[in-house]
This record gives structure tokens, C-alpha cells and sequence, in this order.
């Protein structure tokens, strides 16, 4: 047998396995909503997101879920919501800070909540969803925060 052959064989052979390794929706039954991070995928939760977290680290703050056939994964944190995005444009809590503040340009987050896909303002003492900032997937989730596990 040649060297090229035996190459080309083993390349073979070792072909299914690395393909059988990549992060896949159907693998462990990943679906649209969001699932805790597999523990054999941390390395390719890391590499999306430019991290080195220990992998207890990870599993805790990993995310994933599947659109479309793609595996998405999300990095939980303090500002980073990875449910379903707050597309409301009335929000009971800002019309109360509104109440007390009038024409504040500013609602603070911990009002209107990090999921709102909008910029809140005053307009007076009524809430106003002033700018939207945020893009909302097919799914319902804010797309900056998803992001394809490689």
C-alpha cells in the first residue's frame, strides 16, 4: 500500500468521528428554546466567544438552542438576556419612573428591564419606547446576544 493510500484511508476513518463531534441541534436534542450548554461542547463555547472560561464557569453561563439547523449559543450575564426579547412598547414600570421623573431622557434599565429591545425616555410624565436598539431573531431572541457555535 502506498503512502498516499494509507493517507488517504485514515483520513477516512478519522472523517465520521470529527463530523460526529461537531455541535449539531439534533446531537443531544437541542431545540428552539433555550438548553444549558452541553458539557462536551465548552472548547466550542469558548472559541464563539473569544473566552477561556473553566468549564464549570461555561456550563453555568452557556446557553444554546437551535434555528434553522444552526446551533446558537448565548453567554448569560448581568446585561445579556438570552430569553425571549421584551418587544413592549408600554411598559407599567417606566410610566411609574416617568410619574416621578417627567421628561427624563433616560429610563434605567433596572426599570425597564435588559430585554427590552428599546431606548427609553420620558416624554413628559408618560414612557416613551424612543429608539429601538436591539434586533429580535426569527425566534423571538435578541440576535446580537446568539451567536452559531463553531
Amino acid at each position: 500500500m502506498t503512502g498516499l493510500r494509507l493517507v488517504g484511508l485514515l483520513w477516512l476513518a478519522a472523517a465520521p468521528a470529527a463530523a460526529a463531534a461537531a455541535p449539531s441541534c439534533s446531537a443531544l436534542g437541542i431545540g428552539a428554546a433555550p438548553a444549558p450548554l452541553p458539557a462536551a461542547w465548552v472548547p466550542d463555547f469558548n472559541r464563539t466567544f473569544g473566552l477561556a472560561l473553566p468549564p464549570a464557569v461555561a456550563l453555568r453561563a452557556g446557553r444554546v438552542r437551535c434555528e434553522e439547523g444552526t446551533v446558537l449559543a448565548c453567554n448569560v450575564g448581568a446585561n445579556l438576556p438570552c430569553g425571549l426579547a421584551d418587544t413592549r412598547t408600554r411598559l407599567p414600570g417606566a410610566d411609574a419612573w416617568c410619574a416621578r421623573h417627567p421628561g427624563s431622557a433616560v429610563i434605567p434599565a433596572f426599570v425597564t428591564g435588559h430585554a427590552t429591545i428599546y431606548d427609553w425616555g420620558c416624554r413628559g410624565a408618560r414612557a416613551s419606547a424612543a429608539t429601538r436598539i436591539r434586533t429580535v431573531d426569527r425566534a423571538g431572541y435578541i440576535a446580537d446576544f446568539w451567536r452559531p457555535l463553531r
